[in-house]
């Protein structure tokens, strides 16, 4: 976007929006899974997609030139989604600048240009990790992330899908966890045809740490590794490349990965003992969606996933940035969001 002036406020200097993109993203697990595609620029506050459920006619013989059968058109219905609005505003004072030192330096003054990198990285960071809670919240519950109410998804609800559960029996020696992963993958298949094609480059099991810790412990996957070469070695080294990247391991055909994700009341978007199942490299099933920003200047634009405005205050009082993300996660096919759990 380009730097603009407002004409109409001499203390408004320049729009951020483009400088807060180009800071690299800090992207988070779920955001690097390909699940979601990258974030889609919509000019309006509302998604619409047409919901359509295509069906077959089963072909019978009949005497020729009697018992005409006619097919049946698809049924279809407008699907409209509207975008919350996500504000974040930070602010500089000369407090902040007089009289400190720049951050990692002992004898260099801090600056103004410093300090408005300092809150945009700040900002960036936010915008990611909010984007990351967004699509948590779709993969927990099938709803769109919305803590004050400003909006009311349920994808599950407002589609008319029923959720499907797998209980893996996690707490019993003799369980085997092939059954319960075909069972899975069948349902995934059969599903992803049925609503046109297939077009998954996989599927990813993303697993409270206690669901993943009792699967590696089962003793028929540990067994499935005895005597085999892999570069997989449950029963001796940690399934991750480091202490804090996310221990992933790949049996049957799925990939599960320990998901820690928090929610802002410290409890786990996967609730404990449980798992979502999800498949991967989907086109336009999920998807994330960005509305323009509240401004003139963005009017019937194609939105981005986060804008930053820079404006002086009056009297030179400090600088403030104003940003916002108007963003919606949505899945068009709920039932291809599994959730697995263990009744015991």
């Amino acid at each position: 976007m380009a730097i603009i002036r407002s004409y109409g406020n001499p203390f408004e200097i320049i729009d951020r929006s483009e400088a807060v993109n180009n800071i690299p993203n800090s992207y988070n697990l779920i955001s690097s899974l390909g699940i979601f595609g990258d974030v889609q620029g919509l000019t309006t506050r509302t998604v619409s997609w047409e919901d359509i459920k295509s069906g077959t006619a089963v072909m019978q013989d009949a005497p020729y030139g009697q018992g005409i059968i006619y097919g049946k058109d698809d049924q279809r219905r407008i699907y409209n989604a509207p975008i919350p609005h996500y504000p974040l505003n930070v602010k500089i004072s000369p407090e902040d600048i007089q009289g400190k030192s720049a951050y990692g330096t002992n004898d260099q003054a801090e600056t103004v240009a410093n300090v408005v990198a300092r809150k945009l990285e700040f900002v960036k960071r936010s915008h990611d990790q909010f984007l990351e809670i967004s699509r948590a919240k779709l993969l927990e519950d099938g709803s769109v992330y919305a803590p004050n109410g400003t909006v009311s998804h349920n994808f599950y609800t407002d589609l008319g899908v029923t959720r499907k559960e797998v209980d893996f029996v996690l707490g019993t020696g003799s369980t085997d966890a092939m059954p319960k992963i075909e069972e899975t993958i069948a349902y995934i298949v059969d599903n992803s045809f049925a609503l046109g094609g297939f077009g998954a480059t996989g599927i990813v099991t993303l697993c409270h740490p206690t669901f993943f810790s009792r699967l590696i412990a089962l003793p028929k996957v540990q067994a499935a590794y005895t005597y085999y070469a892999s570069t997989q070695e449950p029963l001796r080294n940690r399934l991750a490349s480091s202490i804090v990247a996310p221990r992933t391991f790949v049996y049957g055909g799925m990939t599960f990965i320990e998901y820690r994700g928090l929610k802002a009341d410290g409890t786990p978007f996967i609730p404990a003992g449980e798992a979502r199942i999800v498949p991967t490299g989907m086109t336009d099933v999920f998807q994330t969606y960005a509305a323009p920003a509240l401004r003139m200047d963005t009017v019937n634009t194609l939105g981005v996933q986060s804008y930053a405005f820079e404006n002086v205050l009056p009297d030179g009082a400090g600088i403030e940035i104003k940003t916002e993300s108007n963003v919606i996660s949505v899945c068009k096919k709920p039932q291809l969001i599994l959730r697995a759990y263990s009744s015991n």
